[in-house]
């Protein structure tokens, strides 16, 4: 947790100047996101009998790329390609002012063809892994929900979720610190990936405990809105703020966490730097 609140104390003095790197493509996820999807699948959850559940909605409700409509499908693939240029400039602008104590935007284009690289196949990367993790967790919980005994079938959904999760955070975590490493030292990608990974080794759960505890929060909120409020206005402010909150928490401690496991004095805490 120590990396986490770091972060958010680090998010709330600077909120302003990096919120625009994350507001935008989190606008555009919060159009993916198929609420009605989330609804049917609480519906069925919550009616005792798990039996409606149909694998589609499952899928639809958990994943980005979830295939409910061409408009879903549009605005998720313009969301991670607003991600990947925003991400690598979010992340330009955090590197320079933990390096010179300086938060302004000057330059950021140029460190923008350093980083865009490293930045798309990381992104890339993470969107294939959660992809991936949203087909298994759907067949998952779609295969526990055949079962007769509903008890049982309770028992194994729950565990399963939660269990998926934990696996989720722990595959990101291994390779959390890899885009740092790659924009900072200019290592080579397998260079930089094991370099990373013996340096997240000794913290990767500090880490993983916040990252989870923030992931349940926002699906909670998400959950919460697609069930009380039927306003599909409401609804999409309400996923941007989560997805922009997630979006600025996952880099920013990224950024804070490599600095002090590479054992990088932060300019940014120095009082003279303004």
């Amino acid at each position: 947790m120590k990396y986490t609140v770091q972060s958010t104390k680090y998010i709330a003095k600077n909120f302003w100047y990096i919120l625009p790197f994350a507001i935008i493509p989190a606008f555009f996820f919060a159009f993916s996101v198929d609420k009605e999807a989330i609804y049917c699948a609480l519906e069925i959850f919550a009616s005792g009998d798990l039996r409606g559940f149909h694998f589609a909605h499952l899928f639809r409700a958990v994943s980005v790329l979830n295939f409910a409509s061409w408009q879903a499908i549009v605005f998720g693939a313009i969301g991670i390609v607003v991600l990947v240029f925003c991400v690598a400039m979010m992340l330009a602008l955090l590197e320079k002012h933990m390096r010179i104590g300086k938060r302004t935007y000057n330059g950021l284009f140029s460190k923008l063809n350093d980083n865009i690289l490293s930045t798309t196949g990381y992104t890339l990367l993470i969107v294939l892994i959660y992809e991936l993790w949203s087909l298994i967790l759907s067949a998952l919980l779609f295969f526990f929900s055949r079962i007769t005994i509903m008890p049982i079938a309770y028992t194994f959904l729950i565990f399963g979720f939660l269990g998926m999760h934990l696996l989720l955070i722990y595959v990101v975590g291994a390779i959390y610190l890899w885009l740092p490493c790659m924009q900072i030292t200019g290592f080579k990608s397998l260079e930089a990936l094991q370099y990373s990974y013996h340096l997240v080794s000794k913290v990767k759960w500090r880490i993983l405990i916040g990252q989870i505890v923030l992931l349940l929060l926002a699906e909670f909120l998400v959950c919460t809105i697609a069930v009380f409020m039927p306003s599909e206005i409401v609804f999409i402010l309400v996923s941007t703020a989560l997805y922009a909150i997630l979006i600025m928490v996952y880099c920013v401690r990224m950024e804070i966490a490599y600095f002090d496991r590479d054992n990088i004095q932060r300019a940014d805490l120095v009082k003279y730097y303004r």
